[in-house]
């Protein structure tokens, strides 16, 4: 395979005008004023314009992830704030938090989720029944393995109270289809399987809601990293104000565990 030309870039996305940016085939001076945040999100993401449905939808799970009080990511913001570091440094640093533990499990999630969806078309016709089956396969499996399910339970929800609201504004929508049925469906399965009901979360409903927008899987993270952007700057901005410096860990509450020194 010929090497590429690294002193070359392509393009699909933007071009840049004397007067103007054309942005996946719209004119940027156009789309001010016209169209929302989530619209053009939206058309940059997928070279397309989104539904009136589709809009609403993403703009509700834009808003439901912009901020989650004293988290992992607003508290790394937070301490880098107390460091002296420029505003974008801690928001970068608070956004480097979301990976596999927090905030980007919906991301491996959405791939799951696809890829059944996929397979199950292959196989015929993408019924509910068909989708309930493959939710109770995939949650064998995990257990099986002993493999947490991704996208569900929460720490300070029981159960995540954005979940439903989402699901339910993407059934009057016209959004909700075969991924947020099958992530219906693993929440069902899941409660079999264990005696108890642990609801899908955040990161569980964006990426079966992303899925039904048609985006594609890998944008998971992306979607709860952009709009949370806005919260970190809150936190940074509001870490300075209150004038803290150098926060640290309590010498109290850090305990040594390596060798002393013998007595002389």
């Amino acid at each position: 395979m010929a090497a590429r030309d690294t002193n070359s870039w392509e393009t699909a996305i933007a071009k840049i005008e004397p007067h103007d940016v054309i942005v996946r085939g719209e004119r940027m001076s156009e789309l001010i004023g016209n169209a929302s945040f989530a619209e053009v999100t939206y058309l940059i993401l997928s070279g397309k314009r989104a539904t009136k449905g589709q809009a609403r939808v993403l703009e509700a799970l834009l808003v439901s992830v912009m901020d989650h009080s004293i988290a992992p990511s607003s508290t790394v913001a937070r301490l880098l704030a107390s460091y002296g570091v420029p505003i974008q440094a801690a928001i970068a640093g608070g956004a480097l938090t979301f990976g596999d533990i927090q905030g980007g499990a919906g991301q491996e999630l959405a791939r799951n989720l696809s890829g059944i969806v996929q397979q199950v078309a292959a196989d015929g016709d993408v019924t509910d029944e068909a989708l309930r089956n493959a939710a109770k396969e995939l949650v064998a499996d995990s257990r099986a393995r002993r493999v947490p399910l991704d996208g569900f339970g929460h720490p300070q929800h029981d159960p995540d109270f954005r979940t439903p609201i989402l699901l339910e504004l993407a059934k009057k929508e016209g959004v909700f289809s075969h991924h947020s049925a099958l992530l219906s469906h693993l929440e069902d399965a899941l409660a079999e399987a264990i005696g108890r009901r642990v609801g899908a979360n955040i990161d569980g409903a964006s990426a079966a809601l992303l899925l039904d927008l048609g985006l594609k899987p890998d944008v998971a993270r992306a979607l709860i990293v952009t709009p949370r952007t806005v919260g970190l700057a809150a936190h940074y901005l509001e870490e300075i104000e209150q004038g803290n410096t150098w926060r640290h860990v309590p010498a109290a509450q850090v305990t040594y565990t390596g060798v002393l020194p013998e007595e002389s």
